[in-house]
């Protein structure tokens, strides 16, 4: 495959730089970590109160939908670092379409001191793999001017997803994203302090990619945000305090106590609260020109799904960009789509399951790779070795070898 050939030809160029270059990069980083974010304003939308329907209401025929999601792995060498990114899109015309396997989307971008960098810049074997980002601005790590490497992962994988939403906006009803319907990360709200000068073009990269999306979205896109851990964007709305009281919590928090109060019931079921506003204030300018401002709002449902009183629910938010999704539950075209099959075992929305674990088989398959072919080529540090182990494991247990 023409990835592996390109993963051991970049993985060769950085093992021939370093020899060169006696440099020490900072590796902290997370793929999983959460994006802070600055909310301008939530509003309810008329009457929020909690509805409560069977896990099997929601339905659909007859339409050609599509889902996507991205996913992402690090694997650092004392000298470099390296992001590897995995795009899995599911159609329900098309079955799986996989990137960069299936459709060309950047897979791995690397990080170091600006003079490895350009050794091999010029070298590398496609402009798939990454030294600069889209404003050629290196993937520096040096000290005091660090490019985080969770900075690099949130444009990779951005720049993955907003290729995948190309690939099938045209010929789908709809199309299901994995996450929120365009990133509001902190460092793009207007007026937020940035020390260095890759933060700072990070922020202009990031907000030019989140542009990109936001162009490319229209009333097809619905998205799903699964990971409400540290969100707390609705407890101080009015219309949320007349059902909870005045309580300062996370959203999870203020969720479990409406399905507490209102919609617990003995067997499975679906229960709403919203529709809601969110409107955020982000604004990037460089260079003279604007590249990022005046963002659509976002209108969301919160939902609740469990299967029984005795077992934990799962929480959720839907996104759409569209005014559509402020319709009644029973004649929202959204819920409808997104509910219209739900998963029994991880309570998730079967298109945002499906997408989630192929897009981590996807990244997995390229770590690994990288990681087997790297050997006794790049120091790579413990915390990675840790991930091979455990990644190797799950991948000989799911048969793929």
């Amino acid at each position: 495959m023409e990835w592996k050939k390109n993963l051991e030809s970049a993985i060769n160029l950085i093992a021939e730089a370093k020899k060169n270059h006696n440099v020490r990069v900072n590796n902290e980083g997370n793929p999983e970590h959460d994006i802070e974010e600055k909310v301008m304003s939530v509003e309810a939308l008329g009457d929020i109160s909690p509805k409560t329907f069977p896990l099997n209401y929601f339905h659909v025929y007859n339409k050609k939908i599509a889902s996507l999601d991205s996913s992402s792995r690090y694997l650092r060498d004392l000298s470099v670092n390296t992001c590897l990114v995995g795009l899995a899109i599911f159609s329900n015309v098309k079955r799986f379409i996989d990137g960069p396997i299936d459709i060309k989307t950047p897979y791995m971008a690397i990080s170091s001191y600006s003079s490895l960098l350009k050794d091999i810049e010029n070298k590398l074997p496609s402009n798939l793999i990454r030294v600069k980002n889209r404003i050629d601005y290196y993937y520096v790590n040096e000290p005091g001017n660090e490019y985080k490497i969770d900075d690099i992962a949130d444009e990779i994988r951005t720049e993955a997803e907003n290729l995948g939403l190309k690939e099938v906006i045209k010929d789908h009803d709809y199309v299901i994203l994995d996450g929120p319907i365009y990133p509001t990360p902190l460092e793009l709200t207007e007026g937020f302090p940035l020390e260095t000068e890759t933060r700072k073009m990070h922020r202009v990269a990031y907000a030019s990619l989140v542009s990109e999306r936001i162009q490319s979205l229209n009333d097809k896109v619905v998205s799903v945000v699964k990971r409400l851990e540290n969100s707390r964007k609705i407890f101080s709305v009015d219309e949320v305090k007349k059902i909870v009281g005045d309580v300062n919590a996370r959203d999870v928090t203020i969720l479990e106590i409406i399905d507490e109060k209102y919609c617990k019931q003995k067997s499975s079921y679906i229960c709403l609260i919203g529709p809601f506003k969110i409107q955020y204030k982000l604004k990037v300018e460089h260079e003279g020109k604007v590249v990022l401002d005046n963002v659509p709002p976002k209108y969301s449902y919160y939902v609740i799904i469990r299967l029984n009183k005795d077992l934990s629910p799962n929480f959720l938010r839907i996104e759409s960009i569209s005014e559509k999704m402020v319709e009644e539950p029973e004649n929202n075209e959204y819920l409808h789509i997104v509910l219209s099959s739900i998963s029994l075992k991880t309570l998730l929305p079967s298109y945002i399951e499906l997408v989630d674990k192929e897009s981590k088989r996807v990244t997995r398959s390229l770590f690994i790779y990288a990681y087997e072919f790297s050997s006794g080529k790049l120091n790579i540090i413990h915390d990675d070795k840790l991930t091979y182990i455990k990644d190797k494991s799950e991948q000989v247990l799911e048969g793929e070898l």
